[in-house]
């Protein structure tokens, strides 16, 4: 049983598209005809239960456009859009503009000489328990004069935890949180013995 909630895999896509527009509408808005540098990363996280969700953030770089005007140009978009935002100070000390709604987080902030438009989803849980990753070794992929880690058997994570680092919602003794196999150290194979290679 693969324990993926039924939905939330889509649920996760409209999410972050979602977010991709509204906060290119408000970089749109502060900044017409400037093209941001946009940044983006999906992160995993998991309970020690060994649910598992995903968390989007996206940043978008606007170069050369002073703070005061941008905020209150990306507090009228957010506010049209249903958005609750407030003032806040940032790092360092200088103005930050907050916004959020239905979980969602999203800030402009001075960087320099630029303005960052970021914004972040709310975990979306996607599995009920651990998904073991994929092996990362096969006996065909396998480096010449290697074999298949007789600990793991070429999947390259905790044999005990399978890559989780919890047993029983505690730490797992074998790894120690380091989820990979202690043996093979995450590759999945280990040299033959004899194989001359200094191991």
């Amino acid at each position: 049983m693969s324990g993926q909630i039924e939905g939330m895999g889509e649920e996760f896509e409209r999410a972050v598209d979602r977010l991709r527009r509204e906060l290119r509408a408000v970089a749109a808005a502060v900044a017409p005809c400037v093209e941001p540098r946009v940044e983006e990363r999906t992160d995993d996280r998991y309970t020690v239960a060994g649910a598992m969700g995903k968390l989007f953030s996206m940043s978008l770089i606007l170069p050369g456009v002073p703070y005061g005007t941008a905020a209150a140009a990306a507090a009228d978009v957010f506010v049209a859009a249903g958005w609750q935002t407030e003032i806040r100070e940032g790092f360092g000390g200088l103005p930050l503009l907050t916004a959020t709604r239905d979980g969602f987080e999203a800030g402009v902030g001075a960087m320099g000489s630029a303005v960052r438009i970021s914004g972040e989803l709310p975990v979306v849980w996607v599995h009920t328990n651990w998904i073991r990753p994929p092996r990362v070794a096969t006996p065909e992929t396998l480096r010449p004069g290697h074999q298949l880690c007789v600990m793991c058997e070429g999947w390259g994570s905790c044999r005990t935890c399978e890559g989780l680092g919890f047993v029983d919602s505690r730490r797992c003794v074998e790894c120690g949180l380091g989820m990979d196999c202690p043996d093979c150290l995450g590759t999945g194979q280990e040299p033959v013995r004899g194989a001359g290679d200094g191991r």
